[in-house]
């Protein structure tokens, strides 16, 4: 059916190339890139990806140009799937992978991070997408009415505007190892691939009352509470993976379990596997897989995904202004997780 409204919608109109600024793009050396298509483009299967400008231009040529109730040209766009999207995209090369070995100080490694949802131009440079931020505690949000503001688009964003994720994987494992018959399979497999989550606070949370030091350090980096979202790197705090409070050391940490997490896990590699495989897992907002169907669950691990990752939940609870993150990970001793690429593509609703 999608299809169907989508030719429909392509016949009614040709493609709309506006002219925008240039596209972020890193250095050569590091591999790294982030891109809004500035107009619109065929991908490599023949489909047309439209720009922002283009959808909002569709929307208005089908409300004012051939008189449609605005209801009914939103459900066509939503049908037709016709969203704007950010890509995301890190690369080491097949000859040169990034490396993420078992071990206590490496095993969690992060990766990439996207645009924040709705604010396609942000980042300037390649640091921005690669470097990882300190675990600190999350504080008060800001609301929807907060990010709408800052957004530079003649339509109100949507509070939960996005519709898909699309992360393409390209690594393997370290060649052996395992149980015998879980080689050549996914399962027993201790290299993967999680996703996480950044937002923007107002301020830091409170510290725990029962350890001084640690609400001391909070206060002293903490400043008044932010009137709108500062939208600078340095002031994300992490949702996922959840920081946690050390008492120990006085000081906060990531909280990331020994065992993969079935709602976050993006991806395992295939197990005692040599060569590269390149992987590509969507999760969409109207993903409707019971995650207590445990045959479901079943295909989903036998392909190397997250069980409870078929639920939509991810995409669903997705805000205007989140960031989606991708750590690489391996346990125990000999497991060494090998990547070659890694690419997020995020489509949302205009």
């Amino acid at each position: 059916m999608w299809n169907a409204v989508s030719n429909i919608l392509t016949s009614i109109l040709p493609p709309i190339l506006p002219v925008r600024p240039p596209n972020f793009t890193a250095t050569p050396a590091d591999g790294a890139t982030a891109r809004d298509p500035a107009t619109g483009k065929m991908d490599a299967n023949g489909e047309y990806k439209p720009s922002i400008t283009d959808v909002i231009v569709v929307k208005a040529m089908l409300v004012k140009g051939l008189r449609m109730p605005a209801e009914l040209v939103g459900s066509i766009v939503e049908l037709a799937e016709y969203w704007p999207h950010v890509t995301s995209e890190v690369r080491w090369g097949d000859d040169n992978p990034y490396i993420v070995h078992s071990g206590a100080s490496h095993e969690n490694q992060f990766l990439l991070r996207t645009p924040p949802l709705g604010f396609p131009d942000w980042g300037t440079d390649t640091t921005s997408y690669t470097k990882a931020i300190p675990p600190r505690p999350l504080g008060e949000e800001f609301s929807t009415s907060d990010f709408q503001k800052l957004a530079k688009f003649p339509v109100t964003l949507l509070a939960q505007p996005c519709r898909r994720i699309v992360f393409t994987i390209r690594s393997h494992d370290q060649g052996w190892g395992g149980s015998l018959e879980d080689q050549d399979t996914y399962n027993g497999s201790w290299t993967w691939f999680e996703a996480g989550l950044e937002r923007w606070c107002k301020n830091s949370a409170s510290a725990p009352s029962d350890v001084p030091e640690l609400r001391r350090n909070v206060d002293d980096n903490d400043d008044d509470d932010r009137q709108e979202p500062s939208m600078k790197l340095e002031d994300l705090s992490p949702v996922l993976p959840p920081v946690v409070a050390d008492p120990r050391d006085y000081e906060f940490k990531y909280d990331h379990p020994l065992i993969p997490q079935e709602h976050l896990k993006i991806q395992c590699n295939k197990v005692t596997e040599r060569a590269f495989i390149t992987h590509r897992v969507e999760w969409s907002h109207d993903d409707g897989v019971d995650s207590t169907d445990e045959v479901a669950a079943k295909e989903l691990h036998d392909v190397g995904r997250g069980e409870a990752t078929g639920d939509g939940q991810f995409v669903r609870n997705m805000r205007i202004g989140d960031v989606v993150t991708v750590w690489g990970k391996s346990r125990f001793g000999g497991w060494v997780n090998h990547i070659s690429s890694v690419k997020v593509e995020v489509y949302w609703s205009l």
